[in-house]
């Protein structure tokens, strides 16, 4: 186990800027987890995508029976931990996880879930988490998304990350998916086939669109099918998250 006490130490320069950047995240193709759910999900479930490479702890984590003695870790005084922390109550642990993409190859079947420019952690956090609920295989991530490994988007997706397979695509591997039997269901506020009426085969792609401007219009061009939830009048809309969840896991019980 290493010792850091100073603030100006390389590695907790290191720290910062994977939390703080994209750019940083990228470049290493590494990003932090905080808090234990997260870390004891990847060492309990082992992924092929992500692996733990090394535990950043505060001192009253020394003598905790679940940390792994395999893994290098990094002690730090729990106001320095505080202060590199991405959020306000730090639970005094964080893991780097180091993330070995696949290559996107078009399946011979499957459900998976598209994002069109969402830019919202949040929503992109808890669609993974719904996305991995409701068993899709995967989820397309398309145009200008917000980045899935920044620590908001990690933090809610409350450990399911390590399950979910995330791309981000083009219009050539949507054309390439369509062309492989594909359907591509977007959906739309008003103007769509019920949600309940809606008929979904075993190759379906399921659009979500940001909350501001829905799906683009070159989705639309594209789509097999549009649906829509059916609200009560005193309701325009939904959260993307909860229509997105809504339609995941309908789609997953009628199939």
């Amino acid at each position: 186990m290493r010792e850091i006490t100073s603030a100006t130490n390389p590695f907790i320069k290191e720290l910062r800027a994977l939390i703080e950047t994209k750019k940083a995240r990228r470049q290493s193709q590494s990003f932090i987890v905080e808090g234990w759910r997260g870390i004891d999900t990847l060492l309990r479930h082992p992924s092929r995508n992500y692996q733990l490479e090394t535990l950043v702890i505060a001192p009253e984590w020394i003598d905790d029976p679940r940390l792994p003695k395999e893994i290098d870790t990094v002690l730090l005084p729990a106001p320095l931990l505080n202060k590199v922390s991405d959020v306000q109550n730090t639970q005094g642990i964080l893991g780097i996880i180091k993330h070995s993409p696949l290559p996107f190859s078009v399946p011979d079947k499957g459900k998976l879930l598209l994002l069109d420019n969402l830019r919202d952690p949040g929503n992109l956090g808890t669609l993974i988490r719904s996305a991995v609920g409701a068993g899709f295989d995967g989820i397309l991530l398309y145009g200008d998304c917000v980045d899935p490994y920044s620590p908001k988007v990690i933090r809610s997706t409350m450990g399911t990350f390590a399950y979910c397979n995330l791309w981000s695509i083009t219009d050539q591997e949507i054309e390439d998916l369509q062309a492989n039997g594909f359907e591509l269901c977007i959906t739309a506020g008003l103007g769509g086939t019920n949600l309940y009426e809606s008929r979904f085969s075993n190759k379906t792609i399921l659009a979500i669109g940001s909350e501001a401007h829905g799906v683009c219009d070159a989705l639309q061009q594209r789509a097999t099918q549009k649906i829509t939830i059916p609200l009560q009048p005193q309701c325009e809309s939904l959260n993307a998250a909860v229509a997105g969840s809504i339609c995941m896991f309908h789609i997953s019980n009628v199939r």
